[in-house]
């Protein structure tokens, strides 16, 4: 997989949400030694906050929720944090066995599935504390649904977001592309690397299972993902051109071997870190500066390749992370206070950097901006110049979407890679699964 958002989630635990698990699995990810429930949903006023991130993205959310710690008033909180693989698992298990954590990160596949199953807390009466009657239009739409908030929103980021190894650019005397560029320039662009290099180094990480990485794909096409209510937005024309795109770089050198995408988990094993390719994409632009943390070479920021002139911009806007209250936690004040920290507080923005996000509160991000250098600057000219162009409002994805989306998706670009299937067939198997997840 690449550095977008997308393991896959497995079969079990999505039905382990839907139905109460017995004997739910106490959570084993890294919480500083604290290693499963310490408030059972919350008890007393410690908060269980889980989360996730890549990079140093953990290290700077703690080094704000320690300031948040500090202040008046503030609750106990035990950070339940990891990676981004095994999160949804883990998420699942502790929510089907009544035992969910107080506060929880989440992101758009899921948004619809959890207000559904009444996992999420409604925030209407804490809207002014969180800021949400004042968000921008092109991320509100996905703080509500049914006419009532369910997520708070620490920042915003570019969306998708493409990684450029300069390093290793400027070793085969070539320059990064403007921020308009077509598809066909992209495609040009990595088999010029992969020539230069005298075929050594791919252009780019394979990005053919990235559902984020499609969506900008179709926005230039004129689709969207979904359509009205639970049906796609897009037509299987439009998936085989995308399954081919991947398959016809794949088959030049352009992009990196199916059997290297199959191991990239996360920002340590992706392409451009283990030198292996000179382009890659993350999620958001917040990925930048963890990505750069884990190398020596010089990374700096694209944007994603529209259709061509006329076309939608192939970069939107995006909440970096949607985050939610537990209706069963006993601590809601307390769980709201902290949020009203972590989104509108000065300090812990500063603490945070953008790590996870740009500040959304215009007073935050102009503080922010007025100390921004390197690659901090760099997101937040990249993040300046994407909302200047009125990006368009978020879909709020339809139940069953996380399925399709993060297990589907990579599933049929992985076996079209390995030579197990054409595209044709895979396009098949794709809406099937389809008519199947989106109920």
């Amino acid at each position: 997989m690449t550095s977008f958002p997308g393991p896959q989630v497995s079969r079990r635990a999505l039905l382990q949400f839907g139905a109460a698990a017995a004997g739910a699995a106490a959570l084993t990810s890294c919480s500083r030694g604290l290693g499963g429930s310490s408030s059972g949903g919350g008890s007393g006023s410690t908060l269980e906050f889980m989360f996730w991130g890549e990079g140093d993205q953990n290290k700077k959310l703690i080094a704000a929720l320690d300031l948040y710690q500090k202040s008046e008033g503030a609750s106990k909180v035990n950070p339940q944090y990891s990676g981004f693989s095994g999160y949804y698992d883990k998420l699942a298990t502790r929510v089907a066995g009544g035992n969910p954590p107080d506060v929880f990160q989440i992101h758009l596949p899921y948004l619809m599935e959890y207000i559904k199953r009444q996992a999420v807390q409604p925030l209407d009466e804490y809207k002014d504390d969180l800021g949400l009657d004042s968000m921008p239009d092109y991320v509100a739409t996905t703080t509500k649904a049914d006419g009532k908030y369910y997520f708070a929103l620490l920042g915003a980021a570019t969306q998708p977001a493409i990684i450029v190894n300069t390093t290793k650019l400027k070793g085969l005397g070539l320059a990064a592309p403007g921020t308009d560029w077509t598809i066909d320039q992209y495609k040009a662009t990595m088999g010029e690397v992969w020539g230069k290099s005298g075929h050594k180094l791919a252009g780019t990480a394979d990005l053919g299972g990235s559902p984020i990485a499609l969506e900008s794909f179709l926005r230039g096409r004129g689709k969207a993902l979904f359509g009205d209510g639970s049906s796609l937005g897009f037509g299987e024309d439009d998936l085989a051109a995308w399954l081919q795109l991947w398959q016809d770089l794949r088959g030049n050198g352009s992009a990196v071997p199916m059997a290297v995408t199959a191991a990239a988990t996360g920002f340590q094993n992706d392409p451009v870190t283990v030198g292996k390719a000179a382009y890659t994409g993350t999620a958001t632009s917040r990925g930048l500066p963890s990505m750069q943390s884990l190398t020596k070479d010089a990374l700096s920021l694209g944007t994603f390749p529209s259709g061509g002139p006329g076309t939608q911009p192939g970069t939107n806007v995006i909440p970096a992370g949607w985050f939610a209250i537990s209706p069963k936690s006993k601590n809601i004040e307390g769980a709201v206070s902290m949020l009203k920290f972590l989104t509108s507080n000065a300090e812990a923005a500063t603490a945070m950097g953008l790590a996870r996000g740009v500040p959304i509160p215009e007073d935050i991000r102009k503080t922010v901006s007025t100390s921004a250098t390197g690659l901090n600057k760099l997101v937040l000219d990249n993040y300046a110049l994407i909302a200047s162009r009125g990006p368009a409002a978020l879909q709020m994805y339809p139940p069953g979407a996380s399925k399709l989306l993060q297990t589907s998706l990579p599933n049929v670009n992985q076996v079209v890679g390995f030579g197990k299937s054409t595209v044709a067939q895979a396009v098949t198997k794709f809406f099937s699964d389809a008519q199947t997840a989106l109920k």
